[in-house]
């Protein structure tokens, strides 16, 4: 028994110290951050691109002016192109919490992972909800659930990516039909919920809106219009000398 437990433990310290090296070879070929580069001009005027309110997020976390409550935020990733974007160009520190449906396919999930997320805490808590506009769509009614039951300091921040197209359909299969989609005002049906939003539409006010989102209390939805003909698979890895997956 002491022999195989030695065994199991030996190669899984081996085998952690090799991903270790990995991550530490990575993070000196991108100054202690993991980047990613998407071509953000793909985007057309009159949207934002997906990427850059990834890299705001990221970088209003790890700022100090942010609230302690906005910093330590659960990170809630739903299914679709959002899932692609936020894997990719996201850049999280070390402690941070993320929830998604890992392979399940169960769009809607992030809204609700949200709202556990600070409804099972006993402190004031926060949750960043990233959703597709198809995602968000199928179980938006929790907002209500959120409302409900929100301690005072509680945060609710929803990015919804409105692309008006179920994107991991359309892009991912030849000549799809059906995958169209029409929506809400997004920033209206959060006020009807009792909370606040804003639009978002072009890439260049991404750190100004994420920083009002960030400073927000309780309910506050930032509606992101996003360009239809821009898909996740345009981010790259900015350092292609490293043997990593290559999602370009």
């Amino acid at each position: 028994f002491f022999y195989k437990h030695w065994v199991r433990t030996y190669f899984f310290n081996f085998f952690s110290l090799l991903h270790s090296l990995q991550w530490t070879k990575i993070n000196e070929v991108h100054d202690g951050n993991t980047k990613y580069q998407a071509d953000l001009t793909a985007s057309r005027a009159g949207y934002c691109h997906p990427a850059a309110v990834m890299a705001a997020i990221s970088r209003a976390r790890r700022n100090k002016v942010t609230d302690p409550v906005s910093r330590n935020a659960a990170i809630c990733v739903d299914v679709g192109d959002v899932t692609l974007w936020a894997s990719l160009s996201l850049c999280l520190d070390q402690g941070s919490r993320t929830l998604y449906s890992e392979r399940l396919g169960t769009m809607g999930y992030a809204l609700c992972a949200g709202v556990a997320a600070t409804c099972c805490s006993s402190e004031p808590a926060a949750a960043i909800v990233l959703a597709g506009d198809g995602g968000f769509q199928m179980t938006l009614q929790e907002l209500a659930t959120f409302q409900q039951h929100k301690k005072p300091g509680d945060k609710l921040i929803c990015f919804v990516f409105d692309n008006e197209v179920l994107g991991r359909v359309a892009f991912g299969f030849d000549d799809a039909e059906g995958c169209g989609i029409s929506g809400p005002d997004y920033v209206a049906l959060a006020k009807a919920f009792g909370g606040d939003g804003v639009k978002l539409d072009k890439t260049e006010d991404c750190a100004d809106v994420v920083a009002k989102a960030m400073a927000a209390e309780g309910l506050f939805v930032v509606h992101v219009w996003v360009d239809p003909t821009v898909k996740a698979d345009m981010a790259t890895f900015k350092d292609n000398s490293l043997k990593v997956m290559n999602s370009g």
